[in-house]
């Protein structure tokens, strides 16, 4: 369980295929088995299977240091487990590199693979006479997470051995969670449109903040940010949600310039009567911000529903379909998980259904609750709720004890969001990665709540600004 790998290594390991597929050292196998290099762009992202890259670089490598495992060749000490790698050798290595690479769990430090750790170069299949005395088992007792790589070709959990990882994983009450490819070029693509339809909300804002009616102009942006807010959060459409989002930054841009500031019915001293201004129009700001954060939610949700079909690919909902090309290793695995193969059925049900599999998420499931999507939670109305919220009450809480001077009993309201908006945020912090999923889909819930009864409202407050500004005009 100590023949473990850290994240630096993984990187050490791609830039060595890499090199090695350069110079000819790992090339398509003769037997035609596996064509990488059929498309460059294949190759780099996909790259040879791991089975190619066991035989000729981890194999020939690991022989000149003297037939030890690639784990314990860069690490002879060993090191502790944290995470356990789950895969199924048919994927290309820079997919599963990449994969690993992205989705490594910021509490974990070290992790075991089976193509790093076992020596390949030995008799393994010594080390597996049983299988819950294999390397495999050890490794997963003492990991604290699991994490599963799909792959294109067919699931994981159609391999026996793969299969038994999630028995082990869900007999020991391990997180179970599921690998994905990064997706930074089309953040940064997503991100930079969205920005540019904020940029050119503002520059609309300003030709319009001329005219005399541009309160109704902002009325009715308003309008369009909400039900673009709504859309985008309700909608599955990919085409439609990337529309409604630009229009949503675009809007807020816009209010950013155009928007009228709604007063109190107390006149405020000094700078303290600029406060209402700033917290609204940063709202606004903030406002445009969220829709470039719903994109990231957008296309992240995206890959998790691409994962997801890798992982189910081939799969027909039991492990007892699953095959292992050893008959005595398959016999042995079956025994040793015996009646327990629709627990373990279970447990890789929650985690296709909720890209994630945990105790607690087990037993909600159990228990009838909706765990569709849990393990992903978006992140842009907790955002909302955690960041631009809580950012804007303390602005005016200290605002008001800065200029207003006034009795401790007047700021007490404005402190009390801000204290529970801290408290939630450090009890989200502390809490375990299913929780913490949970309590975001919580906050967009009430978030969302909060948003159609506050809206209504702020357009009622506007078109009566509006009426009184346009009469003032006229006398």
């Amino acid at each position: 369980d100590r023949w473990c790998i850290t994240h630096a290594d993984l990187n050490c390991l791609r830039q060595e295929v890499w090199h090695a597929i350069q110079c000819g050292s790992i090339r398509p196998p003769e037997d035609g088995t596996d064509d990488f290099l059929d498309g460059h762009e294949q190759c780099g992202q996909i790259g040879p299977s791991i089975y190619t890259v066991n035989a000729q670089h981890i194999m020939p490598v690991t022989e000149q240091a003297g037939k030890m495992s690639w784990a314990l060749m860069r690490h002879p000490d060993g090191l502790d487990c944290h995470l356990f790698i789950s895969h199924a050798w048919q994927e290309g290595v820079f997919e599963f590199l990449s994969k690993v690479l992205h989705s490594w769990p910021r509490q974990a430090r070290h992790a075991w693979c089976c193509m790093l750790a076992n020596p390949q170069n030995l008799d393994i299949a010594a080390l597996l006479q049983s299988p819950r005395s294999s390397p495999f088992a050890q490794a997963i007792r003492a990991s604290t997470f699991v994490l599963a790589v799909p792959n294109r070709r067919s699931s994981i959990y159609t391999r026996l051995w793969c299969a038994y990882e999630a028995y082990e994983a869900h007999e020991l009450g391990k997180f179970i969670l599921v690998a994905s490819a990064p997706d930074g070029g089309r953040l940064y693509s997503a991100v930079a449109c969205t920005t540019l339809a904020g940029l050119a909300g503002m520059f609309v804002g300003i030709t319009l903040k001329s005219w005399l009616h541009h309160g109704l102009v902002a009325i009715a942006f308003f309008c369009v940010m909400v039900v673009s807010a709504c859309a985008s959060s309700l909608l599955q459409d990919t085409n439609f949600r990337v529309a409604v989002n630009r229009i949503g930054s675009f809007s807020g841009s816009l209010l950013v310039i155009c928007w009228r500031t709604i007063h109190g019915q107390q006149d405020l001293p000094g700078i303290a009567a600029y406060e209402p201004r700033l917290r609204q129009h940063l709202f606004f700001l903030a406002a445009a911000v969220f829709f470039g954060v719903m994109e990231v939610d957008r296309i992240r949700g995206e890959s998790r529903k691409q994962e997801a079909l890798h992982l189910r690919r081939g799969f027909e909902g039991s492990i007892s379909q699953a095959t292992c090309s050893q008959a005595e290793d398959a016999e042995k695995i079956r025994i040793a998980i015996g009646s327990r193969t629709h627990a373990v059925d279970h447990a890789i049900h929650v985690l296709l259904t909720a890209g994630m599999s945990t105790p607690t998420l087990r037993d909600m499931d159990r228990a009838g609750i909706s765990i569709e999507g849990a393990g992903g939670a978006e992140v842009a109305l907790p955002f909302l709720f955690l960041a631009v919220f809580h950012f804007l009450s303390l602005v005016q809480l200290v605002l008001d004890i800065t200029f207003l001077h006034c009795v401790w009993q007047y700021w007490l309201w404005p402190g009390i969001p801000v204290g529970i908006r801290s408290l939630v945020i450090l009890m989200i912090w502390w809490s375990p990665a299913d929780e913490r999923c949970f309590a975001f889909k919580m906050i967009a819930k009430v978030v969302s709540g909060y948003i159609l009864i506050a809206c209504p409202l702020l357009v009622y407050w506007e078109w009566n600004h509006d009426d009184i500004t346009e009469q003032a005009a006229y006398t």
